[in-house]
């Protein structure tokens, strides 16, 4: 037990050297390595976000312009069925005579 408890200590006392030594204002390649990196995906996650909005938009504009078009043409449907209803009746109401 207290053979393990040395180990967690030392273990413990190297992870703060190690945490105490990483700790300079100085930037490495790796450092600016990742900053770049981090630049670059929060570029792409804006540029993603404004794809993503005039996709909507336009999708939005589409399906409006396609409902106008399903409106006019179900009215346009509407006058055709009543004019061919309103000739059928017509025509049995001159075949009855």
């Amino acid at each position: 037990m207290k053979k393990i408890l040395t180990q967690l200590l030392l273990t413990l006392a190297m992870l703060a050297i190690l945490t105490l030594a990483g700790c300079d204002d100085d930037k490495g390649p790796m450092q600016t390595a990742g900053e770049g990196t981090d630049n670059a995906v929060e570029a792409t996650g804006e540029t993603l976000k404004d794809a993503a909005h005039t996709t909507g938009s336009a999708v939005k504009g589409a399906a409006e312009k396609t409902g106008e078009f399903v409106g006019d043409a179900a009215k346009t449907t509407g006058s055709a069925v009543k004019g061919a209803a309103e000739k059928t009746g017509e025509v049995v109401g001159d075949a009855v005579k």
